[in-house]
């Protein structure tokens, strides 16, 4: 059956990428979530999704200006006129919340634009010390971050973001096993792709879904899983 994730927790009607948003989207019975992990200043796990805060808090410089303590006391909910007392979260913080529970969490590594030391090894760290092995999947734009982690964790499922490149020369790739998962852009997606994929035995989990039609369209289709901003 396909899988709902909620892309960056329950984002369409709370702020992205904060604990409460996460704790809207098991309440309304989301399969999964989908977050993002940058490393802070002092090289800790943080999740937000841009390098800059700008748009999600309106403070000024990147998270890797500030500290984990520092950005935990930021308020992440400019995108919905700070209408919730909502902050930025450690990963930590996610990953204490995910082991109450059995949501399956698609970790974005956002190393696509910022390069971080070990961000990699970080990520899958926490995921073990809180024993998320069997639900998660690791994924990102960035190929290096992929494959760093498919050689620390070669049983643990990737996927390959995209939104610009062709499905089924990916796809090939992906049968060479470098990763599990393409991830891509809905607008790139073809009915003939998404056969393609299936005989190759790669997954698919697609982003961003938000209307009716298109959610109809990937169930006949029998996508692994879609990304959205409404997981209700």
């Amino acid at each position: 059956m396909m899988k709902v994730f909620a892309h960056r927790g329950f984002s369409g009607l709370y702020p992205e990428n904060t604990m409460l948003a996460f704790e809207k989207a098991l309440e309304v019975g989301a399969d999964g979530v989908e977050l993002d992990v940058h490393l802070t200043k002092d090289g800790k796990l943080v999740v937000i999704h841009d390098e800059a805060l700008a748009r999600t808090t309106g403070y000024p410089g990147l998270v890797s200006d500030y500290t984990l303590d520092a950005l935990t006391k930021i308020k992440a909910s400019k995108t919905k006129d700070d209408r919730y007392e909502a902050y930025i979260p450690s990963f930590e913080e996610y990953c204490c919340f995910a082991s109450d529970n059995n949501l399956i969490t698609n970790i974005e590594i956002k190393t696509n634009r910022s390069w971080y030391c070990d961000i990699e090894k970080k990520t899958l760290e926490m995921v073990k010390a809180y024993k998320l092995e069997e639900r998660v999947i690791f994924s990102s734009f960035n190929w290096l971050s992929i494959s760093r982690m498919r050689i620390l964790a070669p049983h643990l499922p990737c996927g390959l973001l995209y939104e610009d490149q062709n499905v089924r020369h990916l796809a090939y790739q992906a049968k060479d096993g470098k990763f599990n998962y393409l991830h891509p852009d809905f607008t790139l997606l073809e009915e003939e792709a998404v056969k393609e994929c299936k005989e190759l035995g790669i997954g698919l989990n697609v982003w961003t879904i938000n209307s009716e039609e298109r959610m109809l369209k990937l169930i006949d289709w029998k996508v692994d899983g879609v990304i959205s901003n409404y997981p209700d």
